[in-house]
């Protein structure tokens, strides 16, 4: 054998190691048992760099066999170089799918972290998990923690650098909010975005918005706002179906920022001015529940951000939009969607089990950290330590330590 058939020998050799590895993620990471993950996650994870794996070696084995023999023919050399040259490209492609996974599945290392985002799994999957077939082929959500003031979506099937589709819907949270784990209703919002497309609702939202405001006769400009809006409040809803008052409670706090945040407009961003949508979010509650803590709260809302410091412009746009808010919540409350089999929203729930006055029981009846659970949907269960905390049944302190222990639990309850 001579120097130039050696040569190329080791390089695809060392190319067929490193193709091998596409395939190693579950023995590289090994996570323990108290936050592993399911075996029909990993399963999809593995099947797609198994595919990727099987795809690349095949082409460097019939690569290897068509010109390994011809290495004396300049031709031949060239041929072989060029696609070797080509896998090496494929292969790093690859390993951006191979890494942002060995990112996501190492967190659960840490003997701490670990547990927690597999409990916040358990959170995920629930708020997905509703009577509907399209949401029955949805894979299993999973949470991990990132930079950034918000959490985020990469939803399942969305195209990654590799240009091959992400398998599972990976839910970024900052870790911040493991510290504040009432706030984990950011979760939920976020498996909104990926029930908002699975149901079709993305489309039929914008639809609804304009339909109800054409009756109000309101402008054209709010029309397409409250569309471009819908992105976003779609997945607010879900999260309000999904932990009532916990939802207001939430956003309220999260969203107190500066006013020049507060009050921002945009023509092309889907997120709603953390005004409007506060606002929102406590007419929710009043159209199912009537009066509440959450009139309080709007009126400490309007006096932290009033509208007479503004320029005419924003101002004429927020006051408009504001009006419209009821027309806005009765919409999403009581539009029956194609998509949905001429069902509400609301009717994939049980809001008698967020309600209030069940809520606020749980929460008094709460003793030396043992509240009372039992038969309440899990997303549920953040809006009874919501009120607790708001509460001051228990501090922040005792709060963080029994919704650690609770979020260590229900990673044992799931179904998958």
């Amino acid at each position: 054998m001579d120097n130039r058939s050696k040569r190329f020998q080791t390089r695809i050799e060392s190319l067929r190691l490193r193709i091998e590895t596409l395939s190693s993620i579950r023995k590289l990471v090994d996570l323990p048992p108290s936050s592993q993950i399911s075996k029909r996650q990993m399963s999809v994870i593995e099947s797609q760099l198994v595919t990727a794996k099987t795809r690349l070696f095949l082409r460097l084995k019939r690569a290897a066999r068509t010109y390994l023999p011809k290495l004396q023919s300049s031709d031949s050399v060239r041929h072989l170089n060029e696609v070797i040259g080509e896998i090496e490209l494929e292969l790093a492609k690859a390993f951006t799918f191979f890494d942002t996974y060995m990112d996501v599945l190492t967190q659960r290392l840490t003997p701490e972290l670990g547990p927690m985002l597999a409990g916040c799994d358990a959170l995920a999957w629930h708020a997905l998990n509703k009577d509907h077939p399209a949401l029955s082929l949805v894979e299993q959500p999973l949470v991990y923690c990132d930079r950034g003031f918000g959490a985020s979506i990469l939803r399942e099937g969305v195209i990654l650098p590799d240009q091959s589709p992400n398998p599972v819907p990976l839910i970024q949270i900052p870790y911040s909010r493991l510290k504040e784990k009432y706030n984990l209703t950011s979760i939920i919002h976020e498996v909104g975005h990926e029930v908002m497309i699975r149901l079709g609702l993305v489309k039929e939202i914008p639809k609804a918005f304009r339909l109800a405001l054409d009756k109000v006769d309101a402008s054209d400009n709010i029309k397409e706002l409250y569309a471009l809006w819908s992105a976003e409040i779609g997945p607010d809803f879900w999260t309000f179906c999904s932990t009532g008052m916990a939802q207001s409670a939430s956003i309220k706090e999260i969203l107190s920022l500066p006013a020049s945040y507060v009050f921002r407009i945009s023509w092309v961003d889907s997120h709603p001015p953390a005004y409007i949508r506060v606002l929102l979010s406590f007419e929710w509650c009043r159209q199912v529940w009537g009066r509440g803590e959450w009139d309080d709260w709007e009126e400490e809302w309007l006096e932290l951000y009033p509208l007479r410091l503004l320029p005419e412009d924003t101002l004429m746009i927020l006051k408009k939009a504001r009006s419209r808010i009821p027309v806005i919540a009765r919409a999403l409350l009581n539009t029956r969607f194609e998509t949905l089999n001429r069902k509400t929203i609301p009717e994939l729930f049980n809001l008698s089990a967020i309600a209030p006055s069940e809520i606020k029981r749980r929460a008094s009846e709460a003793n030396d950290g043992i509240v009372n659970l039992v038969g309440l949907p899990l997303p549920a269960h953040l809006t009874v330590f919501r009120i607790m905390r708001d509460k001051r049944i228990i501090n922040e302190d005792e709060i963080d330590k029994l919704m650690t222990k609770w979020l260590l639990k229900i990673k044992e309850q799931i179904k998958y």
